[in-house]
């Protein structure tokens, strides 16, 4: 029997779920599935990630909620932590790569660290470059604002509305390692290009969809750090998301990070279950030594893993800036 879009018994087939379009271009075609482990932190969840037919980025499916996001970062999270000599040695190249932008032709106008953590690295730059308007913002269940180090740096916990209702136009908008964990990265982008003065800056690294050390480590690539990563972009992908939020002189460019792929290498034993990586002691220090001696391969390929990228909101018209 012939039962066409029928189900059994004649009763109607279930309704296709549709199909959600990818939160960098916005396309529907949907390429290969891979469910990926927690290698980091040991959670039993496995999450799915689809990659996008169109610009190759991956993204959760299903996608989690905000609240379900909250719930997959422990207390002894890395980006919460950052004591020691490692958290200093990132400050310190992370303040590297800001500072042309920190120092170059800026007015001093107000910085705002989108995802801070703690706000060791904002306090860290405060105490480097004085005389700005510091802020921090990080996810919370409620708003919540503090002061730190004599009024240097102001925190902002909550949601994006929160934050935009307290931070006044910015200069500057980094965003380290943080638009990877956003459910819907399209709705803060255009949020925080609205939040850019006229010639602000847009800035931040992530990992790239695609890329080299993607192909090589498959589902122990740092890059998914599942279920934590929301969507993982492609250098294409990337660039469309940041156009289509109204910037401008877009540039996506391959960035020294040794710290991804010390990561991958020791998901490798793990074998596709759910682990525990430390990052800290010998064998940590022994993993970022091989990565960073493995570096240069990554950095002359066409596919970095990890990417910086820039963008700056059009001066408008009339605005006289």
């Amino acid at each position: 029997m012939d039962l066409g879009a029928r189900g059994r018994e004649g009763a109607p087939a279930p309704a296709r779920a549709a199909v959600t379009p990818c939160p960098a271009c916005g396309d529907v075609r949907t390429g290969p599935r891979r469910s990926v482990a927690d290698h980091e932190y040991g959670m039993a969840l496995v999450a799915t990630y689809v990659a996008c037919g169109a610009c190759g980025s991956l993204r959760q499916d299903p996608m989690p909620s905000a609240a379900e996001l909250a719930g997959f970062y422990p207390p002894d999270y890395h980006s919460q932590t950052g004591q020691g000599l490692p958290g200093l040695l990132r400050h310190r190249a992370r303040f590297r790569h800001l500072a042309p932008l920190l120092d170059g032709g800026s007015d001093g106008g107000p910085v705002l660290d989108y995802g801070c953590g703690n706000g060791d690295f904002l306090r860290y730059v405060a105490r480097r470059r004085p005389g700005r308007e510091y802020y921090g913002f990080e996810i919370g269940d409620r708003r919540e604002v503090s002061v730190l180090d004599g009024g240097a740096v102001t925190l902002v916990r909550g949601d994006i509305d929160d934050v935009c209702s307290v931070v006044p136009p910015c200069r500057i908008i980094t965003m380290n390692h943080v638009i990877e964990h956003l459910p819907d990265p399209q709705a803060v982008v255009a949020a925080l290009a609205a939040k850019l003065a006229p010639g602000g800056v847009l800035e931040g690294q992530t990992p790239a969809a695609g890329s080299l050390e993607h192909r090589v480590f498959r589902g122990a690539w740092s890059g998914y750090h599942a279920p934590r990563h929301t969507v993982v972009f492609s250098s294409a992908g990337l660039a469309r998301l940041l156009a289509d939020a109204g910037l401008a002189d877009v540039t996506v460019e391959k960035a020294f990070n040794p710290a991804g792929l010390a990561v991958s290498l020791a998901s490798v034993p793990s074998r596709g279950r759910a682990g525990h990586i430390r990052r800290g002691g010998p064998s940590w220090l022994v993993f970022v030594a091989v990565a960073t001696a493995l570096a240069p391969v990554d950095l002359l390929s066409k596919s970095p893993a990890i990417v910086d990228f820039t963008a700056r909101r059009p001066v408008d018209i009339g605005s006289g800036g």
